[in-house]
């Protein structure tokens, strides 16, 4: 269903340490103001095709995540519960916002509405936050949890979310992942089946980066160079005095090397540079080199990094000599469009998990030296 997103309208109601049934109870009473106040002809229409929990200990993110996940919501109706966490805080304390929200479909002019509920929660209430989720989740519907941040996979908190969701989402451009941490994501789906699904937003936003790379190959004559590649630089875009997460660039060289089999025995390089028009974290450019009897190549994309970061250009060299060069589009999906793909169906993307394995090891072996 598309909708008209610049068409939203909400209803808005506040609470402090109220009970799971005051939350119902004040979404119901939401839902009839909605209805008093609606024209005949655009009667709204509550509509939920999965549940999202959201986790973060940054209220500045939740107040962003209250504005994207209601965009979210116009393409996939859903109950959000976002959670704003600080278990350390002295001063114990859970408050609740509740919020309507509507998008205009803007073929039948029907209003569809979502909810939902932002709950602070500081101090001891944060450690018993199971009590307060489950009880919202609509019956029936897929679960998925969205952690911002770093998974903090050994807390009581992540446990007891976990447990119940279906879907895991994270961002490894949100945090500097360690291989612990990337093989502990592809632990839950791949192995333990404790979700049926793993997604990371950053892996979505790379895709443009791979179909780069893979273009790089359209003559097949170029293939054979493939079993003899020496070494691989993987730039990212770093902000001076910020520390940047090599994540996105370890999932490029990791697909590579995922797509050819072998564990990686070639250089491979992921290196930080100042790029001002590439988001933090964000590939800047790829390069390989590869040697075949007494040929040599050299593969590379590359953004502009002081100009236009969605344009780059792809260059084949043999033996010094130019064998292609053509622009093409890196532009990374956007956040909404990243999280859109991400809220998709439940299915298991191998590509990812078989990226995500060899990613580990690359960060492992850059750890050590």
């Amino acid at each position: 269903m598309q909708v008209n997103e610049g068409t939203y309208e909400g209803l808005t109601w506040e609470g402090k340490y109220v009970e799971i049934a005051d939350i119902e109870r004040e979404l119901d009473r939401l839902w009839c103001e909605a209805l008093a106040v609606a024209e005949e002809h655009q009667m709204p229409v509550r509509s939920s095709v999965l549940n999202l929990v959201v986790h973060t200990s940054s209220d500045a993110d939740a107040e962003q995540l209250y504005e994207t996940v209601g965009r979210l919501s116009s393409r996939h109706p859903l109950r959000a519960i976002i959670l704003s966490v600080e278990p350390h805080h002295q001063e114990p304390s859970l408050h609740t916002t509740m919020r309507v929200r509507c998008s205009e479909d803007p073929n039948t002019g029907s209003k569809v509405c979502c909810e939902q509920v932002l709950v602070e929660a500081n101090g001891e209430p944060a450690k018993h936050l199971r009590g307060v989720v489950l009880p919202l989740l609509i019956p029936d519907l897929p679960r998925y949890l969205w952690w911002m941040g770093e998974p903090e996979y050994d807390s009581a908190t992540f446990e007891s979310l976990i447990t119940a969701a279906d879907k895991f989402i994270l961002d490894s451009n949100s945090f500097r992942p360690s291989p612990a941490t990337l093989r502990e994501a592809l632990h839950m789906s791949k192995v333990s089946g404790r979700v049926c699904a793993v997604n990371d937003v950053n892996w979505i936003r790379l895709w443009r980066w791979l179909e780069a790379v893979a273009q790089l190959f359209d003559d097949s004559a170029l293939h054979l160079h493939l079993a003899g590649i020496e070494r691989v630089r993987v730039e990212y875009a770093a902000r001076p005095g910020r520390e940047a997460s090599p994540a996105q660039a370890a999932l490029l060289a990791g697909w590579l090397f995922s797509r050819l089999g072998p564990k990686p025995s070639a250089s491979v390089e992921l290196v930080p540079v100042e790029a001002p028009r590439v988001f933090q974290g964000g590939v800047v450019s790829f390069e390989m080199q590869t040697r075949r009897a007494s040929e040599t190549a050299t593969f590379e994309v590359s953004a502009d990094k002081e100009g236009e970061a969605s344009a780059a250009v792809a260059r084949v060299r043999v033996n010094g000599e130019a064998r292609s060069e053509r622009p093409v589009m890196v532009a990374p999906r956007t956040d909404a469009e990243a999280f859109d793909i991400a809220l998709e169906d439940c299915q298991r993307d191998i590509s990812y998990e078989e990226a995500l394995e060899i990613a580990a090891q690359i960060l492992e072996r850059e750890t050590a030296q």
